[in-house]
This record gives C-alpha cells, sequence and structure tokens, in this order.
C-alpha cells in the first residue's frame, strides 16, 4: 500500500529542518558560529574579542524569520562565554576586564571576565541576598572602584573593586524614607554616607559596616549633585567612641543663639540649613533623640519617626520648644518645631521676625493659588507648594522665597510644618 502524503505537511517538515538547522555561518569568524547566527559587530578589548551575535530561526508556521541577539567572548580564539545577554568592558583597569551578564540555570548573573596568570577567568560576583537586579553594570566611582546601586525597591547596592577582585555588599540604609543611594564611603570603607537622590539630595546619613544608621541630615536644596557637594564641604573623621563620622570642612557662620538658629530653618531656609544644620555634630548637638516603641502609632505624619528634644531649655518664636522632628516634604526633607505657646501668638512672632529682617513673604491671608504662582514664579518649587496647599481654616501659612510653612494647633500648643523648601529664585 502506498501513501501520499499532503503537500502542505511536506512543506512544513522542510522548515521545521531548516528552522532546526539553519543557514551556515560566514564570513571570518564562522568557526566560532553555530547554523542560523550572525555576527553583527566585533570589540577587541586585550586578549579578549567580543562578538555580538544574531540568532536567526525560521519560524514552521511562516517564512518569517524570528531570533535575538547576545554576545560571545572569545579569549585567544577560544570561547569562554558562550552567551551573554550584555557586556561591557570595565575601562580604566591596569588589565581588560569586561562585565557579562549570564543566564546559568535561567538565572541571571553578574559576571567579570578577565585574564590570571595567562588563563581566561569567569568570576562570578556573589552581589548577596539582592542580587543584582539592574541593566547597567555599575558607575566608576574611583580607580578601580564600581558601584551598585539597587534601584528596584531595595536598599542594598554593593561595591566591586580591582584587582584583586573584591565585593563589598553595602549595609542596607533607611528604607523609610528611602535614603539609600551611596554618596560617599569613609577611608577605609568601613562606613557610608547614604543620600536620598543623586542628582539632587535633600538628605545625607551615615551607615556603618555593621548597619548602624545614623542621624538623617537635611542638606541646602540645590546643591548639585550628592557626591560633588559632599567632597567639596564635608570629611571624614573618627569621634569620640571610634566610630566614622563627618564633618564639615569649613563651617559656615553660626547664628548668635540657638533660638535664632531654629528661627533661621523658618524664615530663611538656605542659611538656616547651610550654616546650622547642614552639620553632622551641630544637627546632634543639644538634641537627644527620643525612642520610639511602636512607630505605627507615632503621631507625626513624618515618613519616619525621628523625634529630638532638647537637652537644655530653649525659645524660638516667643515660646518654649517642645520638640523637634525630621520630616519629609512635598521635595524632600526638613525639620518640622512643636512649640507650648498658641498659633495665634506664634504666627504673629513669626510676622514681626519677617517683618524685622526685611523678609518678603505671603501672609496666610494672601495666600492662593494665583498669588503664590505669581510669588514663586514657574517652575516646580511653585508647583510643590501649590499642589501642598491645605485648609486655611485650620492653620496659617506662609510662603518665603526659600521655604513655605504652615503654623497649627497641636497639643494645646503649635506645630511649625515644613511644607517645602526650595532654591530662592534670582
Amino acid at each position: 500500500m502506498h501513501f501520499f502524503l499532503p503537500l502542505n505537511f511536506l512543506l512544513v517538515c522542510c522548515c521545521l529542518l531548516l528552522g532546526a538547522c539553519g543557514n551556515p555561518p560566514t564570513g571570518p569568524y564562522a568557526k566560532w558560529l553555530n547554523n542560523g547566527e550572525k555576527v553583527r559587530s566585533v570589540k577587541e578589548e586585550g586578549p579578549f574579542t567580543i562578538l555580538h551575535v544574531e540568532r536567526r530561526s525560521e519560524s514552521w508556521d511562516s517564512f518569517h524569520g524570528t531570533g535575538y541577539d547576545f554576545d560571545r567572548i572569545l579569549y585567544h580564539g577560544k570561547v569562554v562565554v558562550q552567551e551573554a545577554h550584555a557586556t561591557a568592558p570595565w575601562k580604566g583597569l591596569e588589565k581588560p576586564a569586561i562585565f557579562a551578564q549570564i543566564y546559568p540555570d535561567a538565572k541571571s548573573r553578574l559576571n567579570l571576565v578577565y585574564e590570571r596568570d595567562g588563563k581566561p577567568i569567569v568570576k562570578n560576583i556573589d552581589a548577596g541576598a539582592d542580587g543584582w537586579t539592574q541593566y547597567d553594570f555599575g558607575e566608576a566611582i574611583g580607580p578601580g572602584l564600581r558601584y551598585f546601586p539597587n534601584l528596584h525597591g531595595r536598599t542594598q547596592g554593593f561595591l566591586v573593586r580591582a584587582f584583586p577582585l573584591e565585593v563589598t555588599v553595602l549595609p542596607p540604609g533607611p528604607r523609610n524614607p528611602a535614603i539609600w543611594q551611596l554618596a560617599s564611603l569613609a577611608p577605609d570603607s568601613k562606613a557610608f554616607v547614604y543620600a536620598d537622590d543623586l542628582e539632587s539630595p535633600s538628605v545625607v546619613v551615615v551607615v556603618d559596616e555593621g548597619g548602624k544608621i545614623g542621624e538623617p541630615i537635611p542638606i541646602p536644596t540645590q546643591t548639585g549633585k550628592a557626591r560633588m557637594w559632599f567632597d567639596a564641604h564635608f570629611k571624614w573623621q573618627k569621634n569620640v567612641t571610634g566610630r566614622w563620622d563627618i564633618a564639615k570642612l569649613a563651617p559656615g557662620p553660626e547664628p548668635s543663639t540657638s533660638g535664632s538658629a531654629l528661627e533661621e530653618m523658618f524664615l530663611d531656609a538656605d542659611a538656616g540649613y547651610r550654616h546650622c544644620f547642614a552639620d553632622s555634630i551641630a544637627c546632634r548637638g543639644g538634641w537627644r533623640r527620643e525612642p520610639v516603641k511602636d512607630p505605627e502609632a507615632y503621631e507625626c505624619s513624618c515618613a519616619f519617626p525621628f523625634q529630638y528634644k532638647p537637652l537644655q531649655a530653649m525659645q524660638a518664636f516667643g515660646a518654649n520648644v517642645r520638640e523637634m522632628w525630621y520630616t519629609r516634604t512635598a521635595n524632600g526633607s526638613a525639620y518640622e518645631l512643636v512649640l507650648d505657646a498658641s498659633p495665634d501668638r506664634v504666627g504673629s512672632e513669626l510676622r514681626r521676625k519677617l517683618d524685622g529682617r526685611h523678609i518678603s513673604y505671603l501672609a496666610p491671608e494672601k495666600v492662593s493659588r494665583a498669588s503664590v504662582e505669581a510669588f514663586l514664579e514657574k517652575g516646580r518649587w511653585r508647583d510643590d507648594w501649590i499642589y501642598a496647599l491645605s485648609d486655611q481654616s485650620t492653620s496659617l501659612q506662609f510662603v518665603m522665597p526659600t521655604v513655605a510653612i504652615k503654623v497649627e494647633a497641636f497639643k494645646q500648643g503649635t506645630i511649625i510644618r515644613t511644607i517645602a523648601r526650595y532654591p530662592a529664585k534670582h
């Protein structure tokens, strides 16, 4: 008995065979290619050659090709990495090295490919429990040193140093508020300064290698990139306990009294944070942080319970100071102040200070979307304040050239809340 196969079935079989086999490779790198593969570009890194390869196959039900790209790494004509999702040479080292993202067992892993004693090494980089979740290969932050942040909701990153190859998984920074992008590291890499944003930071914090988190230190607005600003203003030094801490290179002039130092933050935020509270020692000097047993019950609407009490009696705006809080504003970090006087009394004293200093401002009775827009002009700083406008019947709102605040009743007293800090317009 004879069986006659339909023509379309024969065509399908041919397509399957062609798809499995692919076209034979051609060109100068054909010996390192499989059927269906083609070299799109080539990079030479010392003894290494990186082939950017396209693998093309034919779909069984169409004549349209499908495929994907990857990198293949050769060492003196021998394949050392068959397939890497991405590669990048590590420039500036004494010998060639290549980062490679490889997928063993369906898991993405970061590797460094380099030469040692005349042999190729493919070294997996152990990046800790959080692993490596980026699509790039970190950034150079010093000779032979790269920083890999973890930007997918976790607070840990890691450092890779060469050579010899050394990986340091960084301790986590505060999660809430999120302050965990590396701005500086101590000379012996035993402590770290984290910022909330490397491009436009509003706060820094010191974290030691054991994970001990220091106090958040709000810094002046519009300071530029975090690392450049830190290097220009701070230095590393050890405190009396032998732990790493930071201190300003050249402290600015201090206000004459502690009361005026507090007031400055709510009158001229740039001067207030720059001269007094943008300093590790000054920020903590004279204050005791209060322990918080139940953060969920914390009465402050802050993102995280950093609450301080003065070690000695002090006044601000004609009232006794009860507490100071670290908080997150519409556009960064700031402090809030709890006083023992009524909002009307504090508001009157605040007006008197503003008038006496000849600081322009919008008083509560003049605050509106239109007036704020005209006062601050266009830009994201104005928008931050406009979006933060609250019910004027429950608070007194003031808009100054560098800060917007509201004064409202709190626990038989008053709290001055910082709504937004911003650089003065020029």
